[in-house]
């Protein structure tokens, strides 16, 4: 296993991210499948590399960072069998997409559902890879090859449904807009490059107007808006694209750095979307980004990593942040001047977060999420003892929270007619009297009923009223 050394950030950091990804697929590159194994951190709490499944865009990239090694002989044996499996369906909402596993079975001509049967956004992830391999690689690879992955990612941007992707629906926006460009300008498609810069301009638009994107703080998803706005501004199908790219860029990149809170090695909330509070406990794709920057990366990664290692997966894109990074790290300067308040509004949501010395406080008030709201966690707590989030659970319709001195004040808003409502609050360790380090939880009224559900990494305690008053409260302290 590569040693790590203390400190390890920049060029250095990312060269041993890269290192580690290379000895990872050592072991999970499968020669007869020709595509890497689903490594099992890839859905935490459960082992599901024991159903020898092969990961499709993971080995895309895999097959990437083959290319940038020399490797050409198993990135082609790759590339030949993730070709193989994009999915010919015109005219139907799966159709130029790619299945999670090489085993998923095509979606069912009935009774077919978006995300079960088929992931929508492989589209973008995918097609992006193969893209760049063609940008980077052609002409070390056969011919008949190059054209087949242009052709594959010309049937991910034919089938995409024009109207799929809302505008607030950012990390597949911004790659797709780079790959309808990419397209236009290969083919010298006017209409398509058209379409790709319609597309980037609304995106960037947006952006100026509300001061940043829509999936707004998310450890996982700021990471793939820095690769597709570092995707415009390094490789551009057009000049357009450049200017573009500055706009997020410029919005996204010094967010990340305020957010980051270097002496705890945290990611202040709120979190529009996560999959984890802590980043030593998950790969969260924003963390090679802040390595890149110069961040230590035992302090934002859950480092020595090894394939058990909780969304692992996301370690596929490292190869792809090595080559943005110059165009991307300096919109990215990290900041270590303390206290720092940042504000952030979408209308009537407004997002609070406060860095002070020895903790940093998420809170937002106004949001009622629909989409992915298992991911979405409106109140933060970091501290150097631990961490806690709080999230809705049944019954719930928001959390309206608010920073007050050195803690964090919540309303909880029951759904309309719920009987009782819930609240799941997540802890770095389990929770004592609901505390844990100097963090302390109370609610008012106190819940009927609270349970406590171990979920590594963390453990979630879910607090239910019964009979909810008008505005259940949470109170967190830090002391």
């Amino acid at each position: 296993m590569t040693s790590v050394a203390a400190g390890a950030s920049g060029s250095a950091g990312l060269a041993l991210l890269v290192d580690r990804l290379r000895e990872l697929r050592e072991d999970l590159w499968d020669p007869a499948a020709g595509l890497d194994r689903v490594p099992p951190g890839t859905a935490p709490g459960v082992d599901v590399a024991a159903l020898g499944l092969h990961i499709v865009r993971e080995s895309a990239y895999g097959a990437l960072a083959d290319l940038e090694d020399g490797r050409t002989d198993r990135a082609v044996a790759t590339l030949r069998r993730v070709l193989a499996l994009q999915l010919d369906a015109p005219g139907r909402p799966w159709d130029g997409t790619f299945p999670v596993t090489a085993e998923q079975p095509p979606p069912p001509d009935e009774g077919a559902v978006e995300w079960l049967h088929w992931d929508p956004n492989w589209r973008q992830f995918v097609g992006t890879a193969l893209a760049l391999v063609v940008a980077r690689h052609a002409s070390s690879l056969p011919a008949e090859l190059v054209d087949d992955l242009v052709a594959a990612v010309r049937r991910c941007v034919a089938g995409e449904p024009d109207d799929r992707i809302p505008p607030w629906y950012t990390n597949p926006d911004l790659l797709h807009a780079w790959l309808l460009g990419w397209v236009g300008a290969r083919d010298g498609s006017a209409p398509l490059l058209a379409a790709g810069e319609a597309r980037a301009t609304a995106a960037a638009d947006r952006v100026r107007r509300h001061g940043d994107v829509d999936e707004y703080s998310s450890p996982t998803y700021d990471g793939v808006d820095l690769l597709a706005a570092g995707l415009w501004a390094a490789l551009p199908p057009s000049p357009a694209y450049v200017e573009l790219a500055s706009a997020v860029l410029g919005a996204v990149g010094p967010r990340i750095a305020t957010l980051f809170h270097a002496g705890l090695g945290a990611m202040c909330g709120p979190y529009i979307r996560a999959y984890g509070l802590g980043l030593d406990r998950y790969v969260a794709l924003v963390a090679p980004w802040l390595v890149a920057a110069g961040a230590p990366l035992e302090r934002v990664l859950p480092w020595p990593l090894d394939a058990a290692t909780d969304h692992v997966h996301d370690l596929w894109f490292t190869p792809v942040v090595a080559l943005l990074a110059p165009a991307v790290t300096p919109w990215l300067e990290l900041r270590t001047d303390l206290p720092r308040r940042h504000v952030q509004r979408f209308g009537s949501v407004s997002a609070v977060s406060v860095l002070t010395s020895v903790a940093a406080l998420g809170a937002e008030t106004g949001r009622r999420p629909d989409f992915a709201a298992t991911q979405h966690v409106p109140v933060t707590v970091h501290h150097a003892t631990g961490w806690l989030g709080a999230a809705c659970g049944d019954g719930c319709a928001g959390l309206d929270a608010v920073v007050v001195d050195s803690g964090i004040v919540a309303a909880v808003v029951p759904a309309e007619g719920a009987p009782s409502v819930s609240v799941r609050t997540l802890w770095s360790e389990e929770p004592v009297a609901l505390r844990v380090g100097a963090i302390t939880l109370t609610c008012s009224p106190e819940p009927s009923t609270v349970s406590v559900e171990h979920d590594h990494p963390g453990c979630w305690a879910t607090l239910t009223w019964t009979d909810p008053p008008l505005s259940p409260t949470l109170t967190i302290q830090v002391t």
